[in-house]
């Protein structure tokens, strides 16, 4: 049950989310302000019993904040590449959980970091010359502003999320920064996108250097740059219509974009637009 399962993750010191429960519902949050709000075991005792469990990364209840490694275009061949380099870098067994199609690893920080795409490819969504150019995601990190789906939920495609072997949400691991840094290094390996969006992932282009005074979040640089008509979601995420499925956190610290798989923070969302301006799909 959705309410056992909530109570359980709050046990452990970990903010659980209500997600939907049936098709892309299930991976997405259904309750308003998710993103900062503090669920009791009271509350999460009225959650409806057959709907998905999703855990809020970043800050957690006990001052540890939660980073997660997702897997998912070409996980057969890119984590178990990335999972045997990455145990020479790591100190304990991680906690991976496997939906049939990719994988997540999850991580205790001390800090809180954003989200990040950190590999990936630009192709045709379909086999047609003709199919629109989406980002096909290998590596990202889901942190500040995302969630995850748990363990024991049901993917849009049928399968099951399941812990990949004995290590359960008791065991995740701690991951110091120097380690943090060096899985990043690790994934950006396996990154085949041009190396011009790659360097917009830490510095700004230099011709938005004037253009972006005043811009501190992910939604003030949608509103004035992408700014086509707004809709609030249910869950307070606004969606800018007409961008492949763009949606923008309340607090305006991440974004999300469904027709890609892909998502971040400000940086990530200045590179998503840039590289989409430069193929002429914006």
């Amino acid at each position: 049950m959705a309410s056992k399962k909530a109570r359980h993750l709050i046990h452990l010191g970990l903010h659980p989310v209500l997600l939907g429960r049936s098709g892309d519902d299930l991976k997405r949050p259904c309750l308003t302000g998710w993103q900062t709000a503090v669920y009791s075991p009271v509350d999460v005792n009225r959650w409806p019993s057959r709907h998905n469990i999703g855990i809020r990364c970043g800050l957690q209840r006990d001052g540890r904040s939660l980073l997660v490694f997702d897997f998912d275009e070409e996980a057969d061949r890119i984590f178990p590449a990335w999972f045997s380099q990455a145990a020479r870098i790591i100190s304990q067994p991680p906690v991976v959980v496997s939906s049939g199609r990719g994988y997540h690893v999850y991580f205790y920080t001390e800090e809180a970091y954003p989200s990040c795409t950190l590999a990936g490819k630009y192709g045709r969504a379909s086999s047609s010359v003709y199919g629109r150019v989406r980002l096909f995601k290998f590596i990202e990190t889901l942190g500040e502003g995302r969630q995850v789906v748990t363990a024991g939920s049901h993917h849009p495609s049928g399968h099951r999320y399941v812990f990949y072997s004995q290590a359960t949400y008791t065991n995740i691991p701690h991951l110091t920064a120097a380690a943090y840094h060096q899985l990043l290094a690790l994934a950006r390996r396996f990154d085949q996108r041009p190396t011009r969006a790659r360097r917009h992932g830490t510095t700004p282009p230099a011709h938005f250097s004037g253009a972006l005074r005043g811009v501190d979040n992910c939604l003030s640089f949608a509103r004035r740059f992408i700014g086509t008509s707004e809709q609030v979601e249910g869950n307070g995420d606004i969606r800018f219509l007409g961008h492949g499925g763009l949606l923008v956190t309340a607090n305006g610290r991440g974004w999300y974009s469904f027709s890609e798989e892909t998502g971040g923070g400000l940086m990530e969302l200045i590179a998503w637009y840039q590289a989409r301006k430069g193929e002429g799909l914006c």
